[in-house]
């Protein structure tokens, strides 16, 4: 009797000036146990330096990058007949600076193109996973058809007794604010059992989300007006709208450096961060609760006060200034 084939997982990661940090995570995910698995680095158009330090590392491999262009048109075949092994990496250049949702939309795509996709793995570049990461996480997700995403246990990279997020976080629409679960924790003290955290869990992080080909397919892509930020809270509430589950796997860990690329830290971000953190939040309200923007909006600009208030001038204007520039209407390629 043979056993069941593994379910064909895509792992997407997105380079923009961290080659550094992308390596690191990419020679992590070459010690997963898992099999059926292609690695896809898209590269929002970084510096020449980044690009070239990301091909002089491929040409280490045992099996050089394959290098694709995205663009208008693909330059990429279809079809499962040109699927690659395990172990050969694919490098895709965007063609410019997509953003988050952009850039790993593009990968989504050539997994899809692929023909033979069952799962994608979106990870941040920032990351290492552990050996088992992915295995636990289809374990999870495989437990009921209905699952769409499934976070992982975030921890710090460089505390890894500290829980950063257990697979997502809560929303409060009224303040326009998220609180990532079992932040700060002990990783030691973490539920065994998932239901508790699902039950409260309004997105899964995007620093690690399994998402299933159905959810893809019914769902479309991230909507890429938010740019950076907010993209994967959009996603998950479309997904919950439409009758997916959002699950998270315990003993799936994933070590996080914590906003690496766009600077952003526990103990604050940068003014870039924050532009488009409250520009998103706003923009999150305006397109899923506009009947609550005459309590968030006032929340939000009580927030951008508060940092005023510690004498943070910069990340202060910065904060308002998104706010100012939440976009009229929404940009959507599916």
């Amino acid at each position: 009797m043979m056993a069941p084939a593994l379910p064909r997982v895509y792992i997407v990661t997105l380079n923009w000036n961290g080659a550094e940090d992308t390596i690191g995570c990419v020679e992590s995910l070459r010690q997963l146990e898992s099999e059926n698995f292609r690695i896809v680095i898209c590269d929002n158009d970084s510096s020449s330096e980044s690009v070239s330090q990301l091909i002089a590392w491929g040409a280490t491999l045992a099996k050089p990058l394959v290098t694709y262009h995205a663009g208008p048109q693909p330059d990429w075949p279809q079809g499962e007949e040109h699927a690659h092994a395990p172990d050969q990496i694919t490098l895709i250049h965007t063609g410019g600076n997509l953003g988050y949702a952009g850039g790993m939309n593009v990968g989504i795509r050539f997994a899809l193109d692929q023909g033979d996709a069952d799962f994608v793995w979106i990870l941040n570049n920032d990351t290492a996973v552990a050996p088992d990461a992915l295995r636990r996480a289809l374990e999870r997700i495989g437990t009921d058809d209905q699952i769409g995403i499934c976070g992982s246990t975030l921890v710090y990279f460089g505390n890894r007794d500290k829980v950063q997020a257990l697979g997502g976080a809560s929303y409060d629409p009224w303040r326009a604010r998220s609180r990532a679960l079992g932040a700060f924790s002990r990783l030691a003290d973490a539920p065994k059992q998932p239901e508790h955290i699902e039950l409260q869990m309004a997105y899964v992080v995007g620093a690690a989300m399994l998402v299933s080909r159905t959810f893809i397919d019914r769902v479309g892509l991230m909507d890429e007006s938010y740019f950076l930020f907010s993209e994967e809270h959009d996603w998950a509430h479309r997904g919950v709208r439409l009758g997916f589950r959002l699950a998270w796997a315990p003993d799936s860990h994933v070590y996080h450096k914590h906003g690496a690329t766009i600077g952003t830290s526990p103990s604050g971000g940068s003014e870039l961060s924050l532009f488009y953190l409250y520009r998103n939040k706003a923009l999150f309200t305006a397109k899923h609760y506009p009947w609550l923007l005459p309590v968030a909006l006032p929340a939000l600009v009580w927030a951008c006060i508060k940092l005023l208030l510690r004498g943070q001038w910069h990340k202060a204007w910065a904060a308002f200034s998104g706010l100012l520039a939440m976009p009229r209407r929404r940009r959507f390629r599916s």
